[in-house]
């Protein structure tokens, strides 16, 4: 193994920060290379800021050094705990316009995340520029198009999302979406597509997650029945439908699912946030129904948490004597 390569001398402003974050800034992608390869943690936080990695190599520019960086793992959409910049804020701040062309197509950027001072990725553009710098207003011009023609292909993608966007309608009624529903399936409407990352509260949900979230029973049978992937998790807590249908209480939404392939998959599925299982959340929520359903359909007492608790315990820890009893017998 090889030494990493000590940057003080060279560049003294750097040495505050630990050596990954270092060789990332630098753009230095063999040293990059060697760091993670020996098991540097790539997510770490600069003990001064709150900078990752990725923010650093987002303010150097290094396209090669990010791309590195994210398909290690690291952290997208990852905000510092003191300004609360994401790596993209950090691209366009710096004015790294073949970088931030780069973000823009990578899947889950979110444009629409707000820093503690309260601007976007796309607002951070014009912010402290003087009008007389006149390449900093040409590359203003060319962040500007960049983010003209993400929102572009945004837009068309919502469009695509037919049987989706009734579900998120909230001006119809539970019947009216049944019915739209019904007619886009017989149109052939694809069923498993996955909304946009836009901080909507919906993102990255297929039409099953949402139906099986909001309680709409006949829909999520007809998705089940058109096909729908009952295995494909959300964006946020990377929950499948089942995780969700327990979460809310819907008993009867369980009972469908529990018909459909897909569901020996995820009956025990730990989500990775807390990991709890969908018998989890229905304890969690006081759900004795669901919690019902889920026994009778095969789900384990058994299995913990990241807090080492049951479902057993939480029936105990929130006093639902009904639910504790439930799950003694």
């Amino acid at each position: 193994m090889n030494d990493w390569v000590d940057y003080t001398s060279l560049h003294p402003n750097v040495s505050s920060l630990p050596p990954l974050h270092q060789a990332a800034g630098l753009g230095d992608v063999s040293q990059v290379h060697q760091l993670l390869d020996n098991v540097a943690n790539l997510n770490a936080l600069d003990p001064s800021m709150g900078n990752s990695p990725l923010h650093i190599a987002a303010q150097g520019g290094s396209i090669e050094t990010v791309s590195l960086l994210l398909e290690r793992g690291a952290f997208l959409n990852l905000q510092t705990p003191t300004h609360g910049v994401t790596p993209l804020m950090v691209a366009v701040w710096h004015r790294q316009v073949e970088l931030v062309s780069f973000l823009l197509g990578r899947p889950g950027i979110n444009l629409e995340i707000r820093s503690t001072f309260g601007l976007t990725a796309p607002e951070l553009a014009e912010f402290g520029l003087s009008p007389t710098d006149d390449y900093a207003q040409h590359q203003r011009q060319q962040l500007a198009q960049l983010f003209e023609n993400y929102r572009q292909k945004r837009a068309q993608l919502i469009q695509e999302q037919q049987i989706f966007a009734v579900l998120t309608d909230e001006t119809l009624g539970q019947g009216e979406k049944a019915t739209q529903v019904k007619a886009l399936i017989a149109e052939g409407a694809a069923v498993n597509t996955v909304s946009p990352i836009m901080s909507s509260g919906n993102d990255g949900h297929t039409p099953l997650l949402v139906a099986a979230r909001d309680g709409l029973c006949e829909i999520v049978e007809m998705l089940l029945k058109a096909g729908a992937d009952q295995t494909i998790s959300d964006h946020y807590m990377k929950a499948v439908p089942l995780h969700k249908a327990a979460y809310m209480g819907h008993a009867a939404v369980i009972q469908v699912l529990s018909r459909f392939a897909g569901y020996s998959a995820v009956i025990d599925l730990t989500g990775p946030n807390n990991g709890y299982t969908p018998l989890h959340d229905a304890v969690w929520h006081g759900h004795l129904e669901a919690v019902q359903v889920l026994l009778e359909t095969g789900a384990r007492i058994d299995i913990r948490g990241h807090d080492g608790k049951t479902p057993p315990d939480l029936a105990n820890e929130y006093r639902y004597v009904k639910i504790a009893e439930l799950l003694s017998k």
